[in-house]
């Protein structure tokens, strides 16, 4: 377990993921240009791409995926686009499918398993922006989506190549972060009124009115997802659902190093989902709990969140090892698991 010393007035969990969520001075960035990316339906997403100052080095495309009724302007994401763009990384903040963003080019809608939404927006990107390869990193839902883009999309036709990636705070185990989520009688009511509000505000072509009057009458995020989700994207069951994409059960097929990093105090998506992981089995994976932070928050004395730390070095790590992701698609990994460049991130958080 990382120590963790939370930067004052952000003292608990909840605080630290306030700050992440909803703080309202926006981190700068330099000068964006605006993508949309298509899909094979003929949905598109909006995307912001930036160059670092100074002309970016030869280094991989850092693709940036946010949570649960967020977008490219989170706090959280623009702080860790801000950590990558000062590291010399080009940054690509992605907005989901149903999103706020995406929504004018929307009839449909993301969800915790639609991995292939991301494989075919970075498959649409051009070869000048992902010669040198893509590393994705996810917050929350967005954490689930990279990966399952890494465990199970890697082989997509026409996909760059994937060099690692990161999950802040991911919901390993979906069924345990929708029922901590409907136990917190604050954040998990609004959670579910902005899901609701983001769902039913995208002209979709795939929810029929059984289905919006079912989401009008859903009274937690586990029913929202038991009775829209499910039979929306044809899951036969809630539990099929849940099994189908649950993000823990891709770890060990990951082959390319990526960074895992959790609160103990997180009051959305528990701790307790890294329980009963094999991680000797998930060589690839480097699993950091650290013991504050909140909900992709890990705001603590030093300037960068922590989690914008971790995942500066992380990433600075892979790229600085060249052609480390091909070794470890062959298992080349010394000693079988990306061990220097976790050890550098695990002590790049810490401090």
């Amino acid at each position: 377990m990382v120590p963790f010393r939370p930067r004052p007035p952000w003292l608990t969990g909840r605080l630290q993921t306030l700050r992440a969520l909803r703080w309202p001075l926006p981190a700068a960035l330099t000068e964006g240009h605006r993508l949309w990316l298509p899909l094979a339906d003929g949905d598109a997403l909006a995307a912001m791409l930036h160059f670092p100052e100074g002309g970016a080095r030869r280094r991989p495309l850092a693709v940036l995926v946010h949570g649960l009724t967020g977008g490219e302007d989170d706090p959280y994401l623009r702080e860790a686009a801000r950590g990558l763009l000062r590291r010399g990384f080009r940054v690509l903040r992605l907005n989901l499918r149903g999103s706020a963003l995406s929504q004018p080019r929307s009839t449909s809608h993301y969800h915790l398993g639609r991995s292939e939404d991301l494989a075919q927006a970075l498959t649409a990107l051009p070869e000048a922006l992902t010669g040198d390869g893509i590393l994705v990193a996810g917050w929350s839902l967005g954490g689930a989506l990279a990966l399952l883009l890494l465990g199970r999309e890697a082989e997509t036709p026409g996909l760059p190549r994937l060099v690692g990636g990161a999950a802040i705070c991911p919901p390993l185990q979906p069924e345990l972060a929708h029922a901590t989520i409907d136990a917190n009688p604050i954040l998990g009511r609004a959670l579910l009124a902005q899901y609701r509000r983001e769902v039913l505000a995208v002209p979709a072509r795939d929810l029929p009115p059984a289905l919006r009057q079912a989401a009008l009458e859903a009274g937690s995020v586990q029913e929202f997802e038991a009775r829209v989700t499910a039979p929306r994207f044809g899951y036969p069951s809630y539990a099929v659902f849940c099994e189908v994409n649950r993000p823990a059960a891709v770890l060990p097929r990951l082959r390319v190093p990526a960074l895992l990093m959790m609160a103990a105090d997180d009051p959305l998506v528990p701790l307790a989902s890294m329980d009963g992981i094999d991680w000797s089995r998930c060589p690839a994976v480097l699993p950091l709990p650290v013991a504050g932070g909140g909900h992709c928050g890990f705001y603590d004395w030093r300037a960068e969140a922590m989690s914008v730390r971790a995942l500066g070095s992380f990433f600075e790590g892979l790229a600085d090892q060249g052609g480390a992701g091909s070794a470890a698609v062959a298992g080349q990994w010394p000693g079988g698991s990306p061990s220097s460049t976790a050890r550098q991130a695990a002590s790049t958080a810490a401090a």
